[in-house]
């Protein structure tokens, strides 16, 4: 075998094997520092994790592992494939009820807010009713969705975590909604485009980078989300002004920085990072990166889960047992 075969061989093998890793969501062998699982590459968790390594200067060993998002970073994190990563506090308590791993877990860091982008045709939808007499042509009729609580009963398209968020409200609402599940925001709006769905869930920071892309003749608008919402979300307003929509209230919910609990030489390393983020947030919210750090008052926001102290007893556990009562002295 010549000289140059064999290098062609060897490149081909080495281009396999990187292709390998991505496609599995592995880190670069060489990764000797913190695994951050994020999301896609380029969009909103995997921006975040840029930022990060942008201000950290080099200072830290930070490798990212791209995943499909929050839900895919739970499990991620449970099965070892990563040390840290980016997930939302409702998956979090919500994956945790089957998985004492994700119970284990800790928060680093409180974070900004994903938003759930219920995506509509601007258009509307028309339907034909039954026919008159079996025969004759049925009246039209035309639907435009402006707002969640006009979906009962719907087909809907979930995009990543949304197919947990949007379930989990499903079932509170009793909407019957009919759910199809896709890989993407792309597939998500076609679906919506072609009347096979009513409208497309998607859950991101804001701005979404998806949605800002669109333009104005998409012929893709934005539902506003008008019912009750659970203890666990907020509602806030956002606007887009490509696809001219403002001040439509959207479901929200808190984004965390979460570890798997280490004994070892990582709890320092992840104890670097949470200093580093402390130091640089001010950089983070005046400088050219996200817009979702500016929404961050304090990385040590109060949120219903465990803390992770560096090294020291979680400030607030799960299932926190009730304190032993005092003995009374003797009189």
């Amino acid at each position: 075998m010549n000289n140059k075969l064999l290098l062609a061989l060897v490149f081909g093998m080495s281009v396999t094997a990187a292709q390998a890793a991505k496609v599995d969501g592995a880190p670069a062998a060489a990764c000797d520092g913190l695994k951050v699982a994020t999301g896609p590459a380029g969009k909103g968790y995997s921006k975040l994790f840029s930022d990060m390594t942008r201000v950290s200067k080099n200072a830290l060993s930070l490798c990212e592992v791209n995943t499909e998002g929050g839900l895919d970073n739970l499990t991620t994190l449970s099965i070892k494939k990563a040390d840290v990563g980016i997930v939302s506090l409702d998956a979090l308590k919500k994956m945790a009820e089957g998985d004492q791993n994700i119970k284990n877990l800790l928060v680093v860091a409180a974070l900004n807010s994903n938003y759930l982008h219920i995506v509509t045709s601007a258009n509307g939808y028309t339907f034909e009713g039954p026919k008159k007499y079996g025969v004759l042509k049925g009246e039209s009729k035309s639907v435009r969705i402006s707002k969640m609580s006009e979906l009962r009963n719907a087909p809907v398209a979930l995009v990543g975590s949304a197919q947990l968020l949007v379930r989990q409200l499903d079932k509170s609402l009793g909407y019957n909604m009919r759910y199809i599940d896709v890989d993407s925001d792309d597939a998500a709006f076609k679906k919506v485009i072609k009347g096979e769905a009513y409208a497309a869930f998607t859950v991101a920071g804001w701005p979404h980078g998806q949605i800002t892309r669109l333009a104005q003749n998409s012929g893709l608008t934005l539902a506003g989300f008008d019912v009750p919402a659970p203890s666990t979300y907020n509602v806030r307003p956002f606007s887009y002004k490509n696809i001219g929509v403002y001040n439509v209230q959207a479901l929200s919910v808190q984004n965390v920085l979460v570890t798997r609990p280490f004994s070892g030489s990582k709890t320092a390393d992840v104890a670097a990072l949470k200093q580093m983020l402390q130091r640089e947030l001010p950089e983070l919210k005046d400088g050219d990166y996200e817009p979702g750090w500016n929404e961050i008052k304090s990385l040590d926001a109060k949120v219903d889960w465990a803390s992770f102290t560096g090294g020291a007893a979680p400030a607030a556990a799960v299932d926190d047992a009730p304190a032993a009562p005092v003995p009374k002295k003797k009189k």
